[in-house]
């Protein structure tokens, strides 16, 4: 498979719009804020959330097609949009070569939720809002964003759950190796609402703060790059974890993402953590333990300054290398673990000092 470099990423985020507010914030490794959400987003009024804040779909991205449009595809369309301004190619002329991958975890579970309550409520199970109705599509948010900014390329959504990140960096490498695009934006989202606060408290407990927003970066050839590379993807392996062994499954997937990335685990400059609740993350901070050193292990922001942002986890990891300064040439590693049994994890060659990100 050829090489694939990241020349550009961006975000949307608990710390704010673009990708300058989210690298400041996890190079002062400061914790977003965390705030009481509108009173329909939760039924506890003492939950609390790191939201993006002051986000409004239709105030971010206009009253022209967002008429319904779920808090998921808006998060993902500013994300776009960020990205393409800042790096091209220009959503207004994309060659059809340009594709997108974005990585799910349930698509909009509160679109879902408010869908089938509109259909039991109403005077017949058809009785709901047309505008709802692509909300329930899983690639709703992918497909938006691509048509908003006449992307072309291929178009794909995958559905990991907390590995879903890297899930979708790897997708887009592959579409790259063969031929099927000639750059794709990558990434993965979450957003906050009361359906998924229930669901995360009822699964790990109410003291979880979860937190939202979406990283998108920009996957080229290596040897046909437009921009200034910032990162080479080395290798990215995945595995699901049987019988609750994530520290097994985990340990696998490192040592074999290594072994194709030609690097040994003791040149690895940075390793950084997913942060998963409960036995999954317990078990992959044994990993990192047992094969990097201290100093290793902290150089990176950890993604925990963000809440639990689910699916969004791997490419907020992806954000936290890309922020952080260093030499260039640097090897550093992400690892991803879903409770739900799937572990992941990247090997990446940072190849800029990171002082623009």
């Amino acid at each position: 498979m050829s090489t694939a470099v990241i020349t550009a990423w961006s975000a949307v985020s608990p710390y704010g719009t673009g990708r300058d507010p989210l690298a400041a914030g996890l190079r002062a490794r400061t914790e977003a804020p965390a705030s009481a959400g509108p009173e329909e987003w939760t039924a506890d009024p003492e939950a609390t959330a790191r939201v993006v804040p002051g986000f409004e779909v239709r105030d971010a991205l206009g009253k022209a097609g967002t008429r319904g449009m779920d808090r998921l595809t808006g998060l993902t369309a500013v994300t776009v949009r960020e990205l393409l301004a800042g790096a091209g190619p220009d959503g207004e002329h994309a060659e059809l070569g340009t594709g997108l991958v974005l990585g799910i975890g349930s698509g909009s579970v509160q679109g879902f939720m408010e869908f089938t309550k509109s259909s039991l409520e109403g005077a017949s199970p058809i009785d709901v809002s047309p505008s709802k109705i692509p909300n329930m599509a899983m690639n709703r948010a992918a497909s938006a964003g691509a048509i908003r900014h006449r992307l072309k390329g291929p178009n794909t959504t995958v559905a990991a759950g907390r590995l879903s990140g890297l899930v979708a960096l790897d997708q887009a490498r592959r579409l790259l190796a063969d031929g099927r695009a000639e750059r794709v934006l990558a990434g993965s989202a979450e957003e906050y609402s009361a359906t998924r606060a229930h669901l995360t408290h009822a699964a790990h407990g109410a003291d979880v703060v979860l937190g939202e927003g979406c990283v998108m970066v920009l996957l080229e050839s290596g040897d046909a790059a437009t921009g200034e590379p910032l990162a080479e993807v080395l290798a990215v392996h995945h595995r699901v974890a049987a019988d609750g062994d994530f520290a097994g499954a985990l340990t696998a997937a490192v040592r074999a993402a290594l072994a194709e990335a030609g690097v040994a685990a003791g040149a690895v400059w940075a390793a950084v953590p997913s942060q998963a609740p409960g036995a999954a993350g317990e078990q992959e901070l044994r990993v990192h333990e047992e094969l990097f050193p201290a100093r290793v292990r902290g150089r990176a922001a950890s993604v925990a300054l963000l809440g639990e942002t689910a699916a969004a986890t791997g490419a907020y990891q992806l954000a936290a290398l890309l922020s952080e300064p260093g030499e260039p040439g640097r090897v550093a590693l992400v690892t991803t673990t879903d409770p739900d049994g799937p572990v992941g994890c990247a090997v990446l060659r940072l190849l800029t000092d990171g002082a623009d990100a």
